[in-house]
């Protein structure tokens, strides 16, 4: 049983890890056909996906633990999955269906990290470009009354909470 939620728990955070992978690349899309209206939003998105996959992990840290000890492994912290792999009775499923989960893991990490680093270049050029153009001048831009924007030696935030 405890394995059984384990797995589970595995899907959902591959989940997480293809939702996370999928707004990454919409972000280097936004990025590249200069969408930047949207990437406030696609970076919102992609910090609420960390969010829930610390959440997740951390769930799954707790599972392994427990079906470790249930499988007679002993460890300090969290088993890893290679660990849980190796420990998990020979006549069962779940030696083969923990490997899936590791491989499938393993490869959507490398597929985000690569996308990631994609975008930091393609942000870090695209500063660079505006930059050149004299469009990020540092200078803070408030709104006029008629919706235009106007540079400003200062600009306030309001908090209206109270």
């Amino acid at each position: 049983m405890e394995a059984e939620e384990l797995s589970n728990e595995l899907w959902r955070e591959r989940g997480i890890l293809e939702n996370l992978l999928y707004k990454f690349t919409t972000q280097r899309l936004l990025v590249t056909n200069g969408e930047s209206r949207w990437l406030g939003r696609c970076t919102a998105e992609i910090e609420a996906l960390k969010n829930q996959l610390s959440t997740t992990q951390l769930t799954v840290d707790m599972m392994s633990s427990a079906v470790a000890a249930r499988w007679g492994l002993t460890t300090e912290s969290a088993p890893t999955l290679r660990e849980l792999v190796a420990a998990a009775p020979q006549d069962g499923p779940w030696t083969g269906i923990l490997q899936d989960h590791h491989a499938a893991i393993l490869k959507l990490a490398d597929e985000i990290r690569t996308v990631s680093d994609e975008n930091a270049r393609f942000l870090r050029a695209a500063n660079i470009s505006l930059q050149e153009a004299g469009q990020n001048t540092g200078t803070p831009v408030t709104y006029t009354a008629t919706g235009t924007a106007a540079q400003t030696a200062s600009a306030a935030l309001v908090d209206r909470q109270g």
